[in-house]
């Protein structure tokens, strides 16, 4: 609504000069014309009229065409009925001009062209006819403009009230819009608060009280950043140079400044708070500093740390689950003393490798490894020594698996081991191995340690325990033909 104001909507303010100019022009013009005639007609009369005669109707010619054109371009510009009867009492003005001259001009020009005829004066009778006419169209013409003069008037003064009703009804919204953003600042929360371009203080709302301890008024023209601690006030310091001395055309759209800062709250102690903050623009688009919110966020804070706090808390429980699954998995897949695969663990391994092995036609060896007279050798040197033995010759008989190899304890001294894409004949170099390697090795004690294997390679539509017990079944034979030594199944 001021917007209408001042571009004038119902075409107020542009058309009330150019209709006064032109009636006022058209009424000194009329006077002028009605002086001019009755200036003549009583010259006339008193017989005083000498040579001037063209001269004087050519100039009423003149004025009555001027006044009758001011009149008349003024019902191009604006629509005012009194003029339509004004046009054409000037229009006759001017038909009364022509008929009053033209006929005695075309006779004196017929009188000066000859010089046995001498010059007439204008008749006597003419002029006491004319003069009353002259009178009553100039108080016509006189009339018609009062009429237009008072109907341009009550219609400024109509739009003057328009606009006044107008500019109150602006007034009565902006002092509501006014009173609603100052009870909204007043009463909110969150400090609102406009800085200069040096970034202080213009305007602050009374929450600082609450927030700070401070009366907002005390902090009218002073920095926003005496208000925060050393390293937020550095940051806020940079984020204001950056938007405030930005070059950005006037049309573009600025961009707005969130953190979160460390207020000073009056006491001393020390706060979180979030500012949010967005450069101003004046009139002629340059910017002339910012507006910001600045909200308490320390119940938030203290929620961040406390689910910060359990999702730590949550991480550990899930790490410690995470290590005790892996200790019962452990426990459940390997053997407790010397760390390798257990039988049970092993035998579900071993039937999806046997499954793998005949879908593929790829050879699959076993060996069933026995320590000779472990029973000797645990009541000799006892159960403690003898586990330790059975270690040292766990990690003997891991140190030669391959990568797709592997080893389990089967059970008190019996191991066993699968290989995968080896032939028999290979499986047992690498058992011949094995017995030597150990052979050689030197135990706690003194004591001799000697092994004995039985190797078979897997058959076609061969069970487990038939494949077993043909490796089974060549240990055996080992160990009733002396012991330290591999042997391959039938």
């Amino acid at each position: 609504m001021p917007s209408r104001l001042a571009d004038g909507s119902d075409g107020s303010q542009g058309e009330h000069p150019s209709i006064a100019l032109p009636l006022q022009s058209a009424g000194l013009l009329s006077a002028l014309i009605f002086l001019i005639n009755s200036i003549f007609e009583v010259l006339v009369i008193n017989q005083l009229y000498e040579s001037q005669y063209v001269l004087i109707a050519l100039l009423l010619a003149v004025l009555s065409l001027w006044a009758f054109l001011e009149v008349a371009l003024i019902g191009r510009r604006a629509a005012v009925p009194p003029l339509r009867i004004l046009k054409l009492l000037l229009a006759s003005q001017i038909v009364l001009i022509l008929i009053r001259h033209v006929g005695e001009f075309h006779s004196r020009s017929a009188a000066l062209d000859s010089a046995a005829i001498p010059v007439q004066s204008p008749q006597f009778g003419l002029a006491i006819v004319f003069l009353p006419i002259v009178l009553l169209l100039f108080l016509a013409i006189s009339r018609c403009l009062i009429v237009a003069f008072s109907y341009t008037e009550r219609r400024r003064a109509k739009q003057l009230q328009r606009q006044m009703a107008i500019l109150s009804q602006t007034k009565a919204e902006l002092q509501a819009s006014e009173l609603r953003y100052r009870l909204i600042a007043d009463n909110v929360d969150d400090v609102i608060w406009a800085l200069d371009t040096q970034g202080n203080f213009t305007f602050i709302s009374p929450s600082l009280k609450s927030l700070l301890d401070y009366g907002a008024e005390q902090w009218i023209g002073k920095p926003l950043i005496n208000l925060l601690a050393p390293a937020s006030a550095t940051a806020l310091e940079v984020a204001l140079g950056q938007l405030l001395h930005q070059q950005q055309s006037a049309d573009a759209i600025l961009p707005s400044y969130r953190a979160e800062l460390e207020h000073l709250h009056r006491d001393g102690s020390r706060f979180w708070t979030e500012i949010t903050m967005k450069p101003l623009r004046g009139e002629d688009g340059s910017l002339v500093g910012c507006v910001g919110v600045t909200r308490d966020i320390r119940v938030r804070k203290i929620y961040e740390r406390n689910l910060s706090e359990a999702r730590d808390a949550a991480e550990e429980a899930n790490t410690a689950l995470l290590s005790a699954n892996a200790l019962l998995h452990g426990r459940a897949t390997t053997d407790g003393l010397t760390g390798l695969l257990n039988r049970r663990h092993f035998e579900d391994m071993l039937r999806v490798q046997m499954m793998t092995s005949i879908e593929h036609g790829k050879s699959l060896s076993l060996l069933v490894i026995d320590v000779d007279k472990f029973k000797e050798i645990n009541d000799g040197l006892g159960h403690t020594q003898g586990d330790k033995i059975l270690i040292e010759v766990s990690h003997l008989l891991a140190a030669s698996l391959r990568e797709p190899d592997r080893l389990a304890r089967w059970g008190g001294d019996e191991f066993i081991m699968v290989m995968p894409r080896v032939q028999p004949d290979e499986a047992l170099q690498v058992a011949n191995r094995l017995c030597e390697s150990v052979f050689r090795h030197p135990f706690p004690g003194g004591w001799l340690v000697t092994l004995s294997i039985g190797v078979a390679e897997l058959r076609a539509h061969e069970s487990l325990e038939e494949w077993f017990d043909r490796a089974d079944a060549a240990l055996f034979a080992v160990k009733n033909s002396g012991r330290n030594a591999a042997r391959l199944s039938a």
